[in-house]
């Protein structure tokens, strides 16, 4: 059986954040009862997240269990989550369309870090996702997903395969999602979820929906602050890093390549 929280009194601590009796939750168990206002915010929170053109995307729930379906609208969307009572409901952070004729077109502009467990100083590392954008002012959206946390973050960024510096890799731009999740959360992401990262398959808990096998809400304790950092202060070091199986070692020692400052220097001026 699937359970609901009720709010709390108190003020609590959650993997390092201090939240408010507003923003918390104490495990006091009843029957599951789907809040359709709660789940209509979720879903409308979530959309303020994505760029045009925001439909068609995929969703999937218990009911799809976990395939796919493709949706024209927010009504589809909400018809598929309240068919599912619920549960265990996703949409996706990517359009449906993202390849032209087998050419990727999409810019990865929606990073998501997801942390599968709890036992983690979660405000340790919030503070230092905004160290490497070289941002203090970047504020992810932050949930309590039922087993762990999900970190979802809009950037600004761009197609990594219209870019020169990029032609000798192949689906650079996938790879960038994958290494932001790693390197984001210093190695702390569940490693099956970075291997399966892509745009195809890039689904999102919505906040308002239940997790059924953690039998657990889905709730915001962070919400994000609109604001998308460049992507240019990471770029440097996921340029560096795809290189490094092209890099013989040297006495023990990987060396960068002799051409990173200057992809740096030509990442700081492209407007």
């Amino acid at each position: 059986m699937i359970y609901n929280t009720y709010s709390s009194q108190d003020d609590v601590s959650i993997g390092g954040l201090f939240l408010n009796a507003s923003n918390s939750r104490v495990k006091e168990k009843r029957p599951h009862i789907l809040d359709e206002a709660r789940l209509n915010h979720g879903l409308d929170y979530l959309l303020t997240h994505f760029e045009e053109p925001i439909w068609p995307r995929t969703v999937s729930t218990k009911t799809t269990q976990g395939k796919q379906i493709a949706v024209f609208n927010r009504m589809e969307a909400l018809a598929r989550f309240k068919q599912a009572n619920g549960l265990d409901c996703r949409i996706n952070a990517y359009p449906n369309y993202v390849e032209w004729k087998g050419m990727n077109r999409q810019a990865p502009n929606f990073i998501f870090i997801d942390l599968d467990s709890k036992d983690i100083n979660l405000k340790k590392l919030l503070d230092g996702i905004s160290a490497k954008f070289d941002d203090y002012s970047v504020r992810p959206t932050v949930l309590l997903s039922g087993n762990g946390y999900h970190i979802y973050l809009p950037v600004n960024g761009f197609v990594f395969e219209m870019e020169e510096f990029f032609n000798d890799f192949e689906l650079p731009s996938r790879k960038f999602l994958q290494w932001t999740e790693r390197h984001l959360s210093d190695n702390k992401a569940d490693p099956c979820h970075t291997q399966g990262l892509s745009f195809k398959n890039c689904m999102l808990r919505v906040p308002g929906s239940f997790n059924s096998k953690a039998s657990k809400e889905v709730e915001i304790i962070q919400r994000w602050n609109g604001a998308r950092p460049s992507i240019k202060p990471l770029l440097e070091e996921f340029y560096v890093d795809l290189n490094e199986d092209k890099i013989d070692e040297i006495c023990g020692f990987k060396v960068k390549p002799r051409y990173s400052n200057n992809v740096l220097k030509y990442w700081r001026l492209r407007k």
